[in-house]
């Protein structure tokens, strides 16, 4: 691999010659030869969830040459898997690694670590980084998220002590800080938050949980499943402070200590888990549209837009990219690792000749923080509000056994209706969490109605359910809830 890529300055002055100043060669060229059906070069930049798994399905599909540009030090591994190696269940990092680099050596796929993409030249078709250019036939923009960091400090770089956890390099690097800390402060109270904090906790070290929401995944759950949250949390010796903002001193590294407001806090080290924002400078520059919610515009098939058009060439993918909600049909981020291994396989099949195409998504997740299982899918209520949607809810609370059984934990489900279709499902318990958010995900896609919940029928065995499942109470509620809307607006009528 490498024999087709040049030098920079070499490569610069065969482009200057052949193209001109604004490409009008290539355009002469392109229009007498179309474009090949099956190209032979294909450039990817970013070594992440989709990047690698793009370059893995193209070739599996086809014998292009396959470049992958990757700013990370490791390739194909599981980010997820981080609090976890940090909590010590898993046994190290390099267990995270999901295909290691000479997998894609064999493959021929020349992956390109700790190489950062400068600039794209879609009229001349390469990609330059500070090693070189990369002329493609196709593209792949994959370069994911940087973390966003809230920070109220006259500083423009974080202070020594200060993390963030956007590579397993960064986690290897937290991981080593550990080893002298005893009180950490883990800033934004999201999924990857909570589940380092509880990592901290198992470990020995303290941990503090701070949010400038008044409710912890304010996101991506109502109150009323977050709270549930939070007391788990308090209860394994978390300390969970919310609706703060967070103070830095300049010398930070030598006090070791912020401010939230009147309290001042002592810290080892600082974790930012306050967040990402997609990472699209990249695209900008090389002028790609970049919608309202910050991320990469694309078509169905995950092609960018230059100008009025979308160009058959230029593909993206991953957190840099604006899908499409099911619910509300408006532009917004995904930042879940299957969306961007659903994306990959749309964007390789289009690739390769085999046409795919991305809907509306719904986004189910679920994570863990301990013994607590927590999750959902579709609208929040927040989220409608803001839309000018209406929704009803029904909550329950049950168990996942057996009243009789042992190990019966608590489960708690909070379904949202939109004109009596179920769009929004939250649920938090010990466990069994997972299950019913993708059966629940395929109800929302369906267009379940309340009444076609009401006469689903469930399975049961006393290790595994109640003889009437959870879910049944929450359907009820919700149907007692509409009743009493229709009650009010009749007395409001008249």
């Amino acid at each position: 691999m490498g024999s087709r890529f040049a030098t920079q300055g070499a490569v610069d002055v065969d482009i200057q010659k052949a193209t001109g100043a604004k490409g009008k060669f290539q355009e002469a060229v392109s229009a007498q030869n179309p474009e090949k059906e099956n190209p032979s070069r294909v450039v990817i930049i970013g070594g992440g969830a989709c990047g690698m798994a793009v370059a893995t399905k193209i070739r599996r599909q086809s014998d292009f040459e396959i470049t992958v540009l990757s700013r990370d030090s490791h390739t194909a591994y599981s980010h997820c898997g981080i609090p976890f190696v940090l909590g010590r269940e898993i046994e190290n990092f390099e267990k995270l690694i999901v295909k290691p680099l000479d997998f894609f050596q064999k493959n021929r796929i020349d992956v390109r670590l700790n190489e950062c993409a400068s600039s794209i030249d879609l009229d001349s078709k390469i990609v330059r980084t500070g090693k070189g250019v990369y002329p493609f036939d196709k593209l792949v923009i994959a370069t994911g998220s940087l973390p966003f960091v809230p920070r109220i400090s006259s500083a423009n770089i974080l202070p020594y002590g200060v993390f963030t956890l956007r590579s397993l390099k960064d986690g290897i690097l937290f991981e080593r800080a550990l080893e002298t800390a005893n009180r950490v402060c883990i800033i934004g109270a999201g999924t990857l938050g909570i589940e380092c904090a509880v990592a901290l906790a198992k470990r020995g070290v303290k941990p503090f949980l701070i949010s400038r929401s008044k409710n912890l995944v304010s996101k991506q759950l109502d109150p009323d499943i977050s709270v549930i949250i939070r007391e788990h949390l308090e209860n394994i010796g978390i300390e969970v402070i919310t609706g703060a903002t967070v103070t830095f001193p300049e010398n930070f590294w030598k006090e070791k200590i912020l401010f939230l407001e009147d309290r001042k806090l002592p810290a080892d080290l600082v974790l930012f888990t306050s967040g990402v924002r997609p990472e699209t400078f990249l695209a900008m520059d090389a002028g790609i549209k970049i919608g309202k919610s910050g991320g990469i515009i694309v078509n169905e098939m995950l092609q960018v837009k230059a100008g009025k058009e979308f160009l058959p060439y230029v593909y993206a993918g991953g957190e840099c990219v604006e899908v499409t909600d099911l619910i509300t049909g408006e532009a917004r981020l995904s930042q879940l690792g299957t969306t961007a291994r659903h994306m990959a396989d749309i964007i390789a099949n289009n690739i390769t000749g085999k046409r795919a195409v991305l809907g509306p998504l719904a986004d189910p997740w679920v994570a863990v923080a301990g013994d607590l299982q927590f999750g959902g899918v579709g609208i929040t209520s927040k989220e409608a509000e803001s839309h000018g949607i209406k929704v009803v809810t029904g909550f329950s609370r049950g168990r996942t056994r057996a009243f009789y059984y042992p190990g019966r934990k608590d489960l708690y489900i909070k379904l949202l209706f939109k004109d009596g279709v179920l769009v929004g499902a939250q649920l938090a318990g010990g466990e069994g969490i997972k299950e019913r958010i993708d059966a629940l995900s395929l109800a929302i896609r369906k267009k379940t109605t309340i009444r076609d919940l009401l006469d689903l029928e469930t399975c049961y065995a006393p290790p595994l359910s109640m003889l009437v499942d959870p879910l049944k109470p929450a359907v009820k509620a919700a149907i007692r809830n509409i009743k009493e809307e229709e009650k009010k607006k009749k007395m409001a009528a008249g």
